[in-house]
């Protein structure tokens, strides 16, 4: 089997302008496949199954990381969106240099691209923290035959990373996040990152964003049709443009790891027909490339409350991003009630 020609044939589907979930399906099942048989190794074990624990988040264990492909949609859009972003940079900036922040085991996100362009036109530097996850990323780009490509893989943890100001990347991508950006580093990585390069840095994703927001009921008929989500009030995001608008990053965090607080307050008139209180998260992965709600187990609703069948004049959420060994974005919740 030519390893090369086969990434490159299963991948192709990632970049097809037309969403055809079968061959979606097929493509990811495909490329698992032929990631696993050039790993060669059992990744649901304990050293593989174990997450590394750190004082701003988790990294997740090998055998999670590899299991993020599941995501069809999550997979397809990041590629989609890198995609994007290169053929925006490709003709300024030669070579290239893209980082990624969080490899995984194989490097799902990047390694379509490397055989689509010359070794003269992308340089990339790979970083990841997980020593499991580290070698077997090294073995996969040996075996794939990518040795002679300008891959720079460090095991290094990308929240204290510091980047050569003489070989700043054009491109930053990590994926390092649940939904509402909770457990995991995506938003110590990027604070990190981002107070290193300029405004012109493209980041991947570009902007991750929190809502406040309600649900109603959905009769079968209506489903697929009409999403059942009202966005209320956005609460947090994560991008470039807030940060450096912010008048740069260290001036976003409070003390104690803290963001600043928000406020949403939803009258009566704004709850009727909705049966729940939830919390959204969408993400601009770059451009018109996005995932929204519901489309990925990164973006699917949080209930916050169940508000229906009950008298309630209004409800007020506060809400503060908080950056932890579990960090996420904290809330309390008041009720006020008819009487």
């Amino acid at each position: 089997m030519d390893l090369q020609k086969e990434l490159l044939r299963i991948t192709s589907e990632y970049l097809d302008e037309n969403l055809d979930y079968l061959k979606l399906s097929k493509a990811t099942e495909e490329y698992k496949i032929l990631l696993n048989e050039i790993c060669g190794q059992n990744l649901d074990i304990e050293n593989g199954r174990k997450d590394l624990e750190f004082d701003n988040g988790k990294a997740l264990g090998t055998y999670w990381a590899a299991l993020c492909l599941d995501d069809l949609i999550r997979t397809r859009q990041f590629i989609r969106g890198i995609n994007r972003a290169i053929q925006e940079k490709i003709n300024k900036q030669k070579p290239l240099h893209i980082l990624y922040a969080g490899t995984g085991p194989f490097a799902t996100l990047i390694l379509p691209f490397i055989l689509r362009y010359s070794k003269e036109e992308i340089r990339y530097t790979f970083l990841e923290v997980n020593q499991f996850s580290f070698e077997i990323l090294k073995n996969i780009i040996s075996k794939l035959g990518l040795n002679d490509y300008n891959i720079k893989i460090l095991k290094e943890d990308a929240t204290k990373y510091h980047i050569d100001p003489q070989n700043k990347p054009d491109i930053i991508v990590s994926e390092t996040m649940q939904n509402a950006l909770a457990k995991e580093q995506q938003v110590s990585i990027f604070l990190n990152l981002m107070k290193q390069v300029s405004y012109h840095t493209i980041f991947i994703p570009e902007n991750i964003e929190l809502f406040i927001g309600l649900k109603k009921s959905q009769s079968l008929t209506e489903e697929n049709q009409v999403s059942p989500f009202k966005k209320i009030k956005r609460v947090f995001d994560v991008s470039k443009k807030s940060m450096f608008l912010s008048n740069g990053v260290e001036n976003m965090i409070l003390k104690e790891n803290l963001f600043e607080k928000s406020q949403t307050i939803i009258e009566n008139k704004e709850l009727e027909g909705f049966i729940d209180l939830v919390l959204i998260t969408e993400i601009q992965v770059f451009n018109d490339v996005k995932i929204s709600v519901n489309e990925s187990s990164l973006t699917t609703p949080i209930i916050l409350k169940v508000i229906a069948n009950q008298k309630i004049d209004s409800v007020i959420v506060n809400t503060q991003y908080k950056i932890s060994s579990l960090p996420e974005l904290e809330y309390d919740i008041i009720i006020s009630n008819n009487v």
